[in-house]
């Protein structure tokens, strides 16, 4: 699961109403850490900021809550205008109102630590530059993760593979691994995701090193072959010769 990122929560949501309805407050939650912070789109359907793509089915699965429950919680947050919710054919968007306030980590520094401005402003820079790499196609034009790994599929995304490109982290290795599963003929969401936990397992944080590590594995099954198969394969005038040695003298 992508745990980078951050969202902000002030402790007056202590007072919020919902805060000691557990199944209202727990989807909510939910709800925020699952928003993408970037606009995006599917299936020719923009994806604001502080959007993600989900179903009823896919919530209860992630909160535990029942279908039933999330059903109820969702009328709650939407009640108050929490958030809103759009339904499709096969998946529904939800939308979190008043997103920056959980987002915005300027306003809120800036807000609490007045007095050294200067360092803050600075700070603030570095966690902006650093928190997404922008990736830009032949036409220099910068494109999202999302059309990213649909223009090397060939194909448009289903939203499970949405939900499931949506736990990524969107940098230079998990492109990578796009590319090299592409390469391998290998055009699906949960392989590449098979990927990035051999990565993460093995401590695998820059395209070099996942260089690396395939390289290694290429001679690693070289010499399991060669162990395999000793026997060097005789050419074709070492063997003609064999078979001159044994015709019989006459």
């Amino acid at each position: 699961m992508n745990d980078n990122g951050f969202i902000i929560l002030d402790r007056k949501m202590i007072n919020w109403g919902w805060y000691q309805d557990i199944n209202t407050k727990t989807l909510f939650l939910h709800c925020l850490f699952k928003a993408n912070w970037k606009e995006g789109e599917f299936q020719k359907i923009k994806i604001p900021r502080g959007s993600f793509i989900t179903s009823l089915s896919k919530l209860s699965e992630e909160t535990c809550l029942s279908v039933s429950n999330v059903r109820t919680s969702l009328k709650h947050l939407i009640s108050t205008n929490e958030i809103t919710s759009k339904s499709y054919s096969k998946f529904r968007v939800i939308t979190i109102n008043n997103y920056d306030n959980y987002q915005d980590l300027n306003k809120y520094l800036n807000k609490q630590l007045t007095s050294n401005s200067q360092a803050t402003n600075k700070q603030l820079t570095t966690i902006e530059n650093n928190k997404t790499i922008k990736h830009k196609n032949n036409n220099n034009i910068i494109i999202n993760i999302y059309d990213f790994v649909e223009q090397n599929f060939g194909r448009t995304l289903s939203p499970v593979e949405y939900e499931e490109i949506n736990n990524w982290n969107d940098t230079e290795l998990t492109r990578y691994a796009i590319k090299q599963a592409v390469l391998s003929n290998k055009c699906g969401t949960k392989y590449i995701s098979r990927i990035l936990s051999a990565y993460e397992r093995e401590n695998i944080k820059t395209v070099q090193q996942a260089q690396e590590r395939e390289r290694k594995y290429i001679e690693s099954k070289k010499t399991k072959v060669q162990e395999k198969y000793p026997k060097r394969i005789k050419s074709g005038m070492e063997r003609f010769k064999e078979v001159l040695d044994n015709i019989p003298d006459d």
